[in-house]
């Protein structure tokens, strides 16, 4: 693997936090037994300065807006020419506005599965968009990020909808990732209605004239590993999100760049299709 020609299309994915406001039935967070950590400003610097990446994605298994030298971190890494997104519940959107707007912060996205979470956020994300346009913002810009499952089939379209009214200017969908198994009652969609959700978001969103974007099939060699590592509020370095207890190396004390250059790193890859949790995953 030429690490050189990689890194310069590679997303750095850092939690800032595993601490969370909420205990969402889709989330894998309640399975894990880790002390609740802030990645601090230094660790930061040091885990970004370790790879030559374009991108660094500010989310995992927490809420990034509890760490409070989150907006540190942005101006930190947007002044060294690397973009930004953060991933947000959108429940403390009012209490940070100042930081979001004032960071660099380049993209936002509003983490929601269902449409009561939704609705209780709406005013906040409302707020955040009056505001940006006040003081005529171009940044951060504004995603609707959704979780795909079951309990929410019928409310995507209504979700959608409404980001378009609310001047949300893109609409991600996720697959859920239920590998795990976190809630029993918590299942993914059949194929055919996959099939047919998508089908008829596309035409809703051409004719809303919003961006939309859906989920891949899935493939090997997995695409999200492909084009990112993810870093744990500990240093940690994962493959994967959705891989937080699959350890390869130590960002702080190795860095990102030794971790995906090391053998074990490349047996990994190498073996991912026959990887007890990749080989089923969906994602």
């Amino acid at each position: 693997m030429n690490w050189l020609k990689l890194a310069r299309n590679l997303t750095l994915q850092v939690e800032p936090t595993n601490a969370c406001n909420l205990d969402c039935k889709i989330c894998m967070r309640r399975n894990f037994q880790r002390p609740v950590r802030f990645l601090p400003l230094d660790e930061f610097t040091k885990i970004l300065a370790s790879g030559n990446f374009g991108y660094v994605g500010l989310h995992g298994w927490g809420e990034s807006l509890l760490n409070q030298q989150l907006f540190d971190m942005v101006e930190y890494a947007e002044a060294k020419g690397v973009s930004t997104n953060l991933t947000t519940n959108a429940t403390l959107l009012e209490d940070n506005m100042d930081g979001i707007l004032k960071s660099g912060l380049r993209e936002i996205a509003f983490g929601i599965y269902e449409k009561e979470l939704f609705t209780k956020v709406i005013p906040q994300i409302e707020r955040l968009i009056e505001e940006k346009g006040r003081r005529n913002f171009n940044r951060p810009k504004t995603y609707l990020d959704i979780t795909i499952y079951e309990g929410n089939l019928e409310q995507i379209t209504e979700l959608v909808r409404l980001a378009s009214d609310m001047g949300i200017d893109a609409v991600v969908l996720h697959r859920l990732f239920n590998v795990y198994k976190v809630d029993p009652s918590v299942k993914y969609i059949t194929a055919g209605e996959e099939q047919e959700l998508f089908a008829r978001l596309r035409q809703l969103a051409s004719s809303l004239k919003l961006e939309l974007y859906l989920p891949h099939k899935h493939s090997y060699p997995c695409r999200i590993v492909n084009r990112s590592i993810f870093v744990t509020v500990e240093g940690k370095v994962s493959p994967c999100t959705y891989l937080p207890d699959v350890y390869l190396g130590d960002a702080l004390e190795q860095g990102v760049d030794k971790v995906m250059q090391s053998r074990v790193y490349k047996d990994f890859i190498k073996n991912m299709k026959n990887h007890p949790i990749c080989s089923r995953c969906q994602w």
